[in-house]
């Protein structure tokens, strides 16, 4: 969402729609919009505000107080912008989700690992919010697996054939030879269409799935998928949003980074006799 404030001019980003006034673009729920209230045509102070607001969110810094100056920002781009897409619709669900979860959260920075253990209460409520989020992003992922079920292209496995070769979303010259070939023989084209449906599904069932597969199978496939849709079709604000839907849906929530280190590039000692493996007691 940043990117696009920073590198999508306003004129661009916040059009008018042919034969809309600017009260009837800024009417309804748009209305309480910061680029309603400070129209980025006549004043750059509304992208300068958003843009301040998201890298104090990106910084970590006082959490409790950033995530609802986060979800304003996140509504406002999404009500009063012309060009949004799933990636700015998921970032402002998912903010507006993690105010219960960030105003729990008495940390100065969010980077650090907590000082002492949360109180009931608001472990309570924490937990619950991680839950909710969860939940809200595997029905992110079951929905794309099951509505894809309904086109004929998905289903007889010739969807990705068709996607990368799509000029408004078609694969960058630089490209086109490596996909293009991946996807240019009828069982690799299958392979690649159904094996996106398979994990989309994977991805939906996840809490359901023991932390190892989550971790060594489902985090880096998501990622890799996400990461193919950024570079072959473009769609950057959408593929890193839903990089950190991945990391939401998948990291343990009390885990740190050294999790992904110990399971993903460092080597483990080899196992002693009669020393059994200890095993991560968060999910």
């Amino acid at each position: 969402m940043v990117g696009s404030l920073l590198f999508t001019p306003s004129a661009v980003l916040f059009a008018r729609l042919s034969g809309a006034t600017a009260a009837e673009q800024c009417g309804g729920t748009s209305a309480w919009s910061l680029f309603c209230l400070l129209p980025p045509m006549a004043s750059p102070w509304a992208t300068v505000l958003a843009i301040s607001v998201l890298l104090w969110v990106a910084s970590g810094v006082l959490p409790a107080l950033s995530a609802v100056p986060f979800a304003y920002v996140a509504y406002s781009v999404t009500t009063a912008g012309t060009l949004v897409d799933g990636g700015d619709q998921v970032v402002l669900v998912l903010a507006v989700l993690l105010i219960p979860y960030a105003l729990c959260d008495r940390r100065m920075l969010a980077w650090r690992a907590p000082r002492r253990a949360a109180g009931e209460v608001r472990s309570t409520i924490a937990a619950s919010a991680v839950v909710v989020l969860r939940l809200q992003i595997s029905v992110i992922y079951l929905v794309a697996c099951v509505s894809k079920l309904s086109a004929t292209a998905w289903v007889e496995g010739t969807a990705l054939y068709y996607w990368t070769r799509i000029p408004a979303f078609g694969t960058p010259d630089w490209l086109a030879g490596i996909v293009y070939a991946a996807t240019g023989t009828p069982l690799t084209s299958v392979l690649l269409t159904w094996g996106t449906l398979v994990l989309e599904f994977a991805l939906g069932v996840s809490m359901l799935l023991p932390q190892r597969v989550r971790l060594n199978v489902l985090l880096p496939a998501g990622l890799l998928l996400h990461g193919a849709i950024l570079f072959v079709m473009g769609i950057a604000s959408f593929s890193l949003a839903m990089c950190g839907a991945l990391l939401i849906l998948l990291i343990p929530a009390r885990s740190s980074w050294s999790v992904l280190a110990d399971r993903w590039y460092t080597r483990r000692p080899a196992k002693r006799a009669g020393e059994k493996e200890s095993s991560l007691a968060l999910s």
